[in-house]
């Protein structure tokens, strides 16, 4: 088995990997690293099934070894006479998409690997981590619930040019990564609102915002109207003015993202929590990372917000959050 481990992360954020990956795992010793790549050695083997309890960890797993051709990739799996779906990816997501899809069309003819790529749980996934000028790093990882069925966790949300934020886009990969329901005809409310890329996404989708923020909407959004007549109305007040009355009564989803410190901005939120929980699909919070304290204390933010009342808590680093990470609780 081997004893090395690999993790995707944001190209920078390596540092925070390996200090959460230190606090988390402490057996698991950093060892080279690449923007958006971290690798750890263990004095164990480590398996498909490592498990890292990273926030800033998209994808990880067992590190197999390094491979500059489709053969090389098929020896280093040679003991694995399993059903191996396959996931060939970019290091940088900015990454000319073409090369990749050339390595993977060029994998897939070795007949390794069965065609289907969306993962099920239980399934073996071969990662296979793509860099211009370098060998491919080859991984795996056994997928379970929770974790990107997509390749790298990289679902290429394309922002409309009408957008006026790329919160557009975190809202729809926060959807796609935890398989939120969202339907027409739901509503939302939305603490931290301006400038209106979350709602207009949402509201593209058919949900009904109810947008909280004295700052001004983007040009377009309240005037959008979606599937199902989906509207975003804009409460131009404070979230500690907003009161129960202001609210319809039902709220199906709750949406925060405030320039606030995470403590403040949960705090804000928990007070009306009891008029609109009952209904709630669930809470998909954006958590500011303001300073280094902060990154350590996300274990504790994520036991604060289950003792808010949510029984299935999850956060993640999204491929668009920066300074900030979404915290998902159903």
């Amino acid at each position: 088995m081997p004893q090395h481990a690999f993790a995707i992360c944001q190209i920078g954020s390596e540092k925070l990997l390996k200090g959460e990956v230190g606090r988390m795992r402490p057996k698991l010793r950093p060892a080279f690293a690449r923007p958006g790549l971290v690798t750890f050695v263990s004095d164990e083997p480590t398996t498909p099934e490592l498990e890292l309890d990273s926030v800033f960890a998209r994808v990880w797993g067992a590190s197999l070894g390094r491979a500059s051709t489709p053969e090389e990739v098929v020896a280093l799996l040679a003991d694995q006479k399993a059903n191996l779906k396959l996931h060939v990816f970019p290091r940088d997501p900015e990454a000319p998409a073409a090369e990749t899809a050339r390595i993977h069309e060029a994998l897939m003819a070795t007949g390794k690997f069965v065609p289907e790529t969306k993962p099920k749980p239980g399934d073996l996934v071969v990662d296979v981590v793509v860099a211009v000028g370098e060998p491919w790093l080859v991984g795996m990882h056994r997928h379970r619930v929770g974790r990107w069925e997509i390749p790298g966790g990289l679902p290429n949300v394309v922002v409309p040019p009408e957008s006026p934020s790329r919160a557009f886009a975190k809202i729809e990969e926060a959807i796609i990564w935890a398989k939120l329901d969202v339907k027409v005809g739901h509503t939302a409310l939305e603490i931290g609102s301006s400038p209106g890329g979350a709602a207009l996404a949402l509201a593209r989708r058919g949900v009904n915002v109810i947008g909280v923020d004295p700052a001004p909407m983007g040009p377009g959004v309240v005037e959008y109207r979606g599937p199902g007549g989906a509207m975003v109305t804009h409460m131009p007040i404070k979230v500690g003015e907003l009161r129960w009355e202001d609210l319809p009564p039902r709220i199906d989803w709750l949406l925060l993202d405030v320039h606030l410190a995470p403590q403040v901005a949960l705090h804000a939120v928990q007070r009306f929590l009891p008029r609109v929980k009952k209904q709630l699909h669930a809470a998909v919070f954006t958590l500011k990372l303001n300073d280094q304290q902060i990154v350590e204390e996300i274990p504790a933010l994520i036991e604060r917000v289950g003792r808010m009342g949510f029984k299935d808590v999850k956060a993640t680093h999204l491929p668009s959050n920066r300074s900030e990470f979404c915290c998902v609780a159903k």
